[in-house]
């Protein structure tokens, strides 16, 4: 069965031992955001489904399902003592679920099942008497982490809007910011053998010079496959590059991945990586600045 039609409990148990096994892989800690960037790597599947939007019929407002069933996923964890988390920390693995053998764990018997009679505990004690259940409240969250949602959304959705040509200028800004220096042998050869982009690259700490090519794809829905990282590969043979720099909204597929890791050096950028690089080097955006009330004003006496 698909992951799509899966019930929303069996959606909530499809994530558990992912985010288990990211959390292990990095030591036992990570921000929500890099859990759920690397539990879509590890699945193509969960990938899809975290990029789907949803209409509130309530509302009218749109909302990702997967951010829901991700935070239900992590609760239940918490229940069962495998993590702890707070609003402005990250969630860290107890000693419990950093040494639990993942292949070993039966995620409906261990997880799902002893949750239910926490969720069923706190659904009695809600002093507004609302149901808090699994498949309920759907449209809640945490506000620090949907504001962060909400400029991610938006950031991807003005990009997924540039023209093609707008989006390899944009690429070829964001490498520039990187260290990376284009040269108009590279806008020659812009449609010819998959690329958007030929530079050099110095290397401040030891005066090395590499060559770079780009390739930059604008998708909207598919993701980047392996046939296409083969053709880039082959481009940067052709240029003689040293390596490779693969820049797309969306996402590679794990053939894709894996294909990159093959011969020459190739560098893969998503839509993830986008927002990140983005941030950091402030690129065509302006911070704000803003305040938070200290639990000083939050008390009476």
């Amino acid at each position: 069965m698909g992951f799509k039609n899966l019930s929303s409990e069996g959606k909530i148990a499809y994530l558990i031992k992912p985010i288990l096994r990211v959390l292990q892989e990095a030591g036992g800690q990570l921000e929500r955001s890099e859990i759920k960037e690397r539990i879509a790597d590890l699945d193509d599947q969960i990938a899809e489904y975290s990029e789907v939007v949803k209409k509130s019929k309530k509302t009218g407002n749109t909302y990702k399902e997967f951010n829901f069933k991700f935070n239900f996923a992590i609760k239940d964890l918490l229940f069962n003592e495998l993590l702890t988390f707070t609003n402005s920390s990250p969630v860290t693995l107890t000693e419990k679920g950093l040494y639990l053998e993942l292949d070993k764990l039966d995620v409906q018997k261990d997880i799902i099942e002893p949750s239910k009679l926490h969720w069923a505990e706190l659904s009695k004690n809600n002093k507004k008497n609302k149901s808090v259940d699994v498949n309920d409240n759907e449209e809640e969250t945490q506000e620090e982490e949907k504001i962060k949602d909400e400029f991610k959304e938006n950031l991807l959705s003005a990009i997924a809007k540039m023209s093609p040509k707008k989006f390899e200028a944009f690429s070829r800004a964001l490498l520039n910011r990187m260290g990376v220096e284009f040269t108009e042998k590279g806008v020659q050869i812009s449609n010819d053998g998959g690329i958007d982009g030929y530079g050099y690259h110095i290397d401040a700490n030891d005066f090395r010079t590499t060559r770079v090519v780009i390739q930059c794809k604008r998708y909207n829905a598919a993701p980047v496959r392996e046939p296409e990282i083969n053709q880039f590969l082959g481009a940067m043979n052709k240029y003689q590059a040293d390596y490779g720099v693969f820049v797309t909204n969306g996402r590679f597929t794990n053939s894709a991945k894996s294909a990159a890791r093959e011969g020459s050096p190739i560098t893969l950028i998503d839509g993830n990586d986008l927002v990140k690089l983005i941030i950091r080097y402030e690129l065509y955006i302006t911070p704000v600045k803003t305040y938070v009330l200290d639990e000083f004003y939050n008390t009476e006496e």
